[in-house]
C-alpha cells in the first residue's frame, strides 16, 4: 500500500491534527518557547542597550556609555561629571521594575556584569552623596544628590540585597564607611596649597590628595578618625527609609 492510499483512508480530523501536533514539535525542538525570565530580561537588555551594553549606531559600534559615565563620575564628584552616570542607573532602575525577583536573581547569576554594574552604582552614590568631607549632619546627609537619585539609589540597594543577600550588603557598606573622607587639618591644607602651586598637573595634584586624604571613621586602622560607625551610618545615606522612596 503506498503512502497515498494510506493517508485517504485516515479521517481528515485525525489528519489535520495529526499534522499541527508534528508541525509544533518541529517548531519547538527548532525555536524552543522562551521560559518568563528569558522574556523579561531580554526586554530589559533591550531597553538598557548602549548603557549596560553594546549597540549598533549609524552601523557602528557603540560600546557600553555606563563604563565611561562612571569614571568621569569618580573622578569629578559633582553635578556635571555625574548627571550622566546617574541617568543612566536611573534607566537601569527603572525597567528593573519590570522584572521579576527570581528573574533578577536568575539574570545575576548567568551575568557578571550586570551585578559589577548593581555594586559599583551602589558604592559611588554613597560617595557622592558624602563627598569631600563628613556631612554637618542628618539633614545633609544626601548631599547635593536629588529624589529622584534617591530613589535610583534605593532600587540598587534593593536589587543588591535581592542579588547577593543581607550579609554582603553589610560587608559592602562597612568597606565605604571606610572609604569616606574626614576633615583635613589646618597643617594638610597648607601643604595641598604647596603641593597644588608646585604640581607639574592636575593628575599629580589629586594623587596626591587621595594617597593623603584623611579618613572619617575612628578605627584600629585609622585611629585619627573623628567618627564612630554610628555617627557615619546617621550621616551617610545609608540611613535613608528607602520605604518611603519605593
Amino acid at each position: 500500500m503506498d503512502l497515498n492510499a494510506l493517508l485517504q483512508k485516515i479521517p481528515k480530523p485525525v489528519l489535520v491534527v495529526g499534522i499541527l501536533v508534528i508541525a509544533i514539535i518541529l517548531f519547538v525542538l527548532n525555536d524552543p518557547l522562551k521560559d518568563e525570565c528569558e522574556v523579561q530580561t531580554s526586554i530589559f537588555e533591550k531597553k538598557t542597550e548602549g548603557i549596560l551594553s553594546a549597540m549598533k549606531k549609524n552601523r557602528k559600534i557603540q560600546y557600553a556609555q555606563i563604563n565611561y559615565w562612571r569614571d568621569r563620575c569618580r573622578n569629578g564628584n559633582s553635578i556635571g561629571s555625574c548627571d550622566d552616570y546617574f541617568e543612566g542607573l536611573r534607566v537601569v532602575a527603572s525597567n528593573l521594575r519590570d522584572v521579576k525577583d527570581n528573574c533578577q536573581i536568575k539574570y545575576g547569576e548567568q551575568n557578571a556584569n550586570f551585578t559589577q554594574q548593581i555594586t559599583q552604582g551602589l558604592q559611588i552614590m554613597s560617595l557622592v552623596a558624602w563627598g569631600e568631607a563628613p556631612p554637618p549632619g542628618i539633614a545633609e546627609r544626601i548631599g547635593w544628590l536629588t529624589e529622584s537619585h534617591i530613589r535610583t539609589f534605593c532600587y540598587l540597594k534593593k536589587t543588591f540585597i535581592l542579588l547577593a543577600g543581607d550579609e554582603s550588603y553589610i560587608a559592602l557598606r562597612s568597606k565605604v564607611y571606610r572609604e569616606y573622607p574626614g576633615e583635613w587639618s589646618e597643617e594638610d591644607k597648607k601643604k595641598i596649597a604647596e603641593k597644588e602651586a608646585t604640581a607639574a598637573s592636575g593628575d599629580e595634584s589629586r594623587r596626591f590628595l587621595d594617597e593623603n586624604r584623611p579618613r572619617a571613621l575612628k578605627s584600629v586602622s585609622n585611629p585619627s578618625g573623628k567618627l564612630t560607625q554610628d555617627e557615619v551610618f546617621e550621616r551617610s545615606i545609608f540611613s535613608i527609609r528607602c520605604d518611603m522612596y519605593m
